[in-house]
């Protein structure tokens, strides 16, 4: 059976608009997509586990990748998912202007600091201010701990040389909306 010349075109240009629109369709999500994805990407290489947390400090410690911090700068949603209410608002102006600001952010240890100390607290935990936190978490936490949403977990790190307990010392990392989060002394957004 012989299909007319005039069916064959109408297919051709049927096929063509339908890998066009695909096409443009997927640089679009991409193009919009281009921050949650560097997030997704540093997410997925670190899960949301006490294993991949740890992992992930070990890895920000070498210096090696001076992008890996930048993936931990949370979206306006992630804010969203830490803190309750306006805070979440004011932390986001707070942190784009004093640590997001397009300035070099790094995280490392010195060759000499290869113990690493890991310290974690529930949002629970830090509102009932327990003695584990006091113990390991700054006095700032006791006056944030109110503005910070349920179920989540808040580590704290060290770098220490072996047999040392000073060294290094970061805190304010949180997994949310599936990827790690830095928010360092988070204490500061309630004074501003």
């Amino acid at each position: 059976m012989r299909v007319p010349a005039r069916a064959k075109r109408l297919t051709h240009w049927a096929l063509l608009v339908a890998l066009l629109g695909a096409t443009l369709a997927g640089c679009g999500a991409a193009a919009q997509d281009t921050p949650a994805t560097a997030q997704s990407a540093a997410g997925s290489t670190y899960p949301g586990t006490d294993e991949g947390a740890k992992a992930l400090m070990e890895a920000l410690g070498t210096g090696n990748d001076p992008t890996l911090v930048q993936h931990l700068e949370p979206t306006t949603q992630d804010y969203q998912a830490v803190f309750e209410g306006d805070v979440a608002a004011k932390a986001e102006r707070y942190y784009k202007a004093k640590l997001w600001n397009g300035s070099a952010v790094k995280i490392a240890a010195k060759p000499e600091q290869t113990d690493l100390k890991v310290f974690k607290a529930t949002t629970e935990e830090i509102r009932a201010w327990s003695p584990d936190v006091e113990a390991n978490f700054p006095a700032g936490y006791q006056q944030i701990g109110p503005h910070l949403k349920p179920g989540l977990t808040v580590y704290r790190w060290k770098y220490t040389e072996p047999g040392d307990d000073l060294g290094l010392a970061f805190e304010g990392l949180v997994n949310v909306n599936g990827h790690w989060v830095w928010i360092p002394k988070v204490w500061q957004v309630l004074d501003e």
